[in-house]
């Protein structure tokens, strides 16, 4: 320019700002910002040489001057839509979407038909979270521009975030159609296949995403997730691994991996993950719900609690953590801050009902209908109901049931119904044990084995191979022994494993889901009018709900020195599990042995962590802590049965009763006192006891329960006069009648099996006394 050092004309500015405007456009953004230069020095109020500058800013990536010279640029011309539209997407692009949506808003305002203004709104919406909001506007664009691509993949994933599974799903089989090798596209669709627990498709969909690059991070995580899921332990661990080779620092890839070790029981190489990832995040909420999950298994209750603690101080609305600091304080019996834990539960489950799980909801709230919407929040979270396309087969041979549970083994399921598998009439039934885990060479796990006319272990297959088994055997009634208890699998049940579906002696309450048709129980546990807070239609047995076996051996008694109990006094038995013990009812155990002299509480053996918790409680209360004895570990059940003969009195829990354990000591000769109360699983002792004709011994409440034991420990004659009657009643009530307990059984499967044939709707029952 030939007046550089003047002070050019209008048209001289003009032509040199049109200039800077091409070069800009040829690629020459040096030259192009020199010339805005220029210009600015003879018109420092020129708009659009300051927002050329801006633009070319940002092109160059220094975000920082290019939002400073927008701004000025606005200023000067604060009517310019593509000013403000441009300022918005820079602030949105340094994380400052609140800022971008003001400045989009604006730009809209002037033009309200700017699509890069609206597309970059709906961006904004999205990081706020306000997915409602920015799906309107993705929809708008795509109204305008049915083929962007970017507003398709974005809009799916704002409906993932809003929970329409299916709609996001539709969108991005629509942007596949258009763009088939769209790299994003089938990430998300596979995201959303995951998210919507259609794990093979989503596995599929990651095999395509990894074969268009092998080393997305991403999708080998996810890959892996679905192979956890699927039980496929080993691939799952590789991809893992190929994960941190790719990125050693991922958090995901080292909890994901973590997951699958706790999968396998490998818990403390678990552990090590978690550290890990807890090194590189340390404030990481996932990190630590998984270290205080893993710390829980290898019975490091106080660590576990820590951890979970931790989390809450930095999320305290984490998904279940809450409940995890409860159900751990009560497996270590440690009862510190039992009644602000208490009351905080209470009141965090008027808000949300995933801030417990329903199992330790049982240790908690007697409510049925907590229970029940507790669990209905939790299975549709985590074990939703598959559309699954069934047709069953009529078979014109034997009723075929599938006991269904992870605990064909040493265990108090197996203690119960041992009985019951032998005794089903093969003439009109045929028995299939399916095993969630390995079967264990003992005497029950061969017992129960041998019981069954098939035994299948499926430990390494999916939910949805071992129901398609399921439908190929041709399966009538599928019983789920486990419910929500460690180790369960409701996700066979919720891809429709058989046309009658049934929930049984594992889990004392209901499981709040669809796919699961009935709920076997009796006129105690479940007491008419209390329908209503069933997911399942309940059916009562003519007696208790639980099975015996009149087959147990009882060993002979120890004396008592071989027991380690002194050799006066009155023993008040409670061999449950320590997490069953709680304040309350620890009161009344400890103001009976006040006020019986010489009375001892034996209890079974726990972990020093929870024996010293114990004590110390004891002490607290007033009571010698050597009154409190420990009984260990003995080889058999026949044994432990044996010793429970030198009990006088066995003490029942609420709001979890002792259920195997209160009919092991009635099997065993002793009087249980129990207390009733408002929920399936504070009834399962009182329903016992009216099975074997013993009902005054249950208390309405925790004082008519105090009172009870009292009178009975201070007074022998009536202990002895029990012990009688109970040892009278085991062979003449329907408690430990094996054979007669089976017929009711049957009974109940034949309706259920009847009603399926002829296509009605499952419905509540009452299965008739013989």
């Amino acid at each position: 320019m030939a007046s550089r050092a003047g002070n050019p004309g209008a048209a001289h500015l003009t032509l040199a700002f049109q200039q800077a405007v091409a070069l800009h456009q040829q690629g020459r953004p040096f030259q192009a910002d020199a010339l805005c230069s220029e210009v600015l020095r003879a018109d420092p109020k020129h708009y659009g040489a300051w927002h050329l500058r801006a633009l070319l800013a940002l092109e160059a990536g220094d975000t920082g001057q290019g939002i400073q010279w927008l701004e000025r640029s606005l200023k000067i011309n604060n009517r310019q839509f593509a000013g403000h539209s441009n300022l918005g997407n820079a602030l949105l692009s340094v994380g400052k979407p609140r800022e971008a949506l003001a400045s989009l808003d604006q730009a809209l305002r002037l033009k309200p038909d700017y699509m890069v203004a609206l597309y970059n709104r709906a961006n904004a919406l999205r990081e706020l979270k306000r997915f409602a909001e920015a799906l309107e506007s993705y929809e708008r664009v795509l109204h305008a521009q049915p083929g962007d691509v970017q507003a398709l993949n974005n809009k799916a994933l704002v409906l993932i975030e809003l929970g329409r599974l299916p709609e996001a799903l539709d969108c991005l089989e629509k942007l596949l159609l258009a763009s088939p090798q769209d790299f994003d596209a089938w990430c998300g669709r596979g995201n959303v296949l995951l998210a919507m627990k259609r794990y093979e498709d989503a596995l599929q969909t990651y095999n395509r995403t990894l074969a268009i690059r092998p080393d997305h991070v991403g999708s080998l995580i996810n890959r892996g997730l679905v192979l956890r899921t699927l039980h496929r332990y080993a691939e799952a661990l590789s991809d893992y691994d190929e994960a941190l080779r790719q990125a050693p620092d991922s958090v995901l890839a080292l909890n994901n991996r973590g997951n699958v070790l706790l999968a396998m029981g490998q818990n403390e190489a678990a552990l090590a993950h978690y550290e890990q990832a807890l090194k590189r995040a340390p404030g990481s909420p996932d990190s630590l719900y998984n270290r205080g999950a893993a710390l829980r298994e290898l019975h490091r209750y106080s660590e576990s609690a820590q951890t979970f603690a931790a989390l809450l101080e930095i999320d305290p609305r984490h998904a279940y953590a809450l409940g995890n600091l409860f159900h751990l304080r009560m497996d270590s019996c440690d009862w510190s801050d039992y009644p602000v834990l208490t009351s905080r539960l209470h009141a965090a489950l008027q808000a949300d009902h995933r801030v417990i799980n329903p199992l330790s909801l049982l240790l908690l709230d007697e409510s049925p209908r907590v229970q029940l919407e507790c669990a209905r929040a939790y299975v549709e979270e985590k074990h939703p109901q598959q559309r699954v396309s069934t047709a069953f087969l009529e078979h014109a041979t034997k009723i075929r049931v599938a006991y269904i549970s992870a605990d064909f083994r040493e265990h108090p399921v197996s203690y119960l119904l041992a009985g019951t598998l032998e005794q089903h009439d093969r003439a009109h039934f045929e028995i299939l044990g399916i095993s969630l885990r390995a079967a264990e060479d003992t005497e029950l796990g061969r017992r129960v084995r041998s019981a069954c006319d098939q035994f299948i272990e499926v430990t390494d297959r999916s939910d949805q191979d071992v129901a398609a088994l399921l439908r190929e055997m041709e399966v009538d009634i599928a019983v789920d022994l486990m419910g929500l208890t460690q180790g369960m699998r409701l996700g066979i049940f919720a891809q429709r494993a058989a046309p009658v579906q049934v929930s049984y002696l594992g889990y004392a309450g209901t499981l709040g889901a669809p796919y699961i048709d009935y709920v076997l129980a009796d006129s105690v546990v479940i007491p008419p009018g209390e329908e209503r807070w069933y997911a399942e239609k309940v059916v009562r047995l003519p007696h208790c709900y639980l099975p015996n076996d009149d087959r147990r051996q009882i060993a002979a008694a120890p004396t008592r020195e071989q027991a380690g109990l002194p050799a006066e006094g009155v023993v008040l038995c409670a061999f449950t599990n320590a997490y069953k013990i709680n304040p309350p009812v620890f009161d009344i155990w400890m103001r009976l042995l006040q006020e019986v002299p010489q009375s001892v509480l034996w209890l079974r053996t726990v972990g020093p962590e929870v024996r010293g918790n114990l004590l110390r409680e004891a002490e607290s209360r007033g009571v010698d802590p050597r009154r409190v004895v420990f009984a260990p570990h003995v080889a058999s059940m026949a044994e432990h049965l044996g010793r429970h003969q030198l009990a006088d009195l066995y003490l029942d829990t609420l709001p979890y009763n002792a259920h195997s354990t209160t009919c092991d000591a009635l099997w065993a000769g002793v009087p249980v006192i129990t207390c009733a109360g408002g929920s399936f699983a504070s009834r399962v002792a009182a329903s016992a006891l009216e099975a074997v004709g013993l009902p005054e011994l249950i208390g309405a409440s925790l004082e008519e329960y105090g009172r009870l034991a009292l009178e009975l420990a201070l007074n022998t004659r009536k202990r002895q006069e029990l012990r009688v009657r109970l040892a009278a009643n085991r062979t003449t009530r329907p408690l430990f009648d094996t054979a007669g307990y089976t017929r009711g059984l049957e009974s109940a499967y034949r309706l259920m099996h009847q009603r399926s044939r002829q296509a009605t709707p499952p419905e509540a029952f009452d299965v008739a006394v013989d």
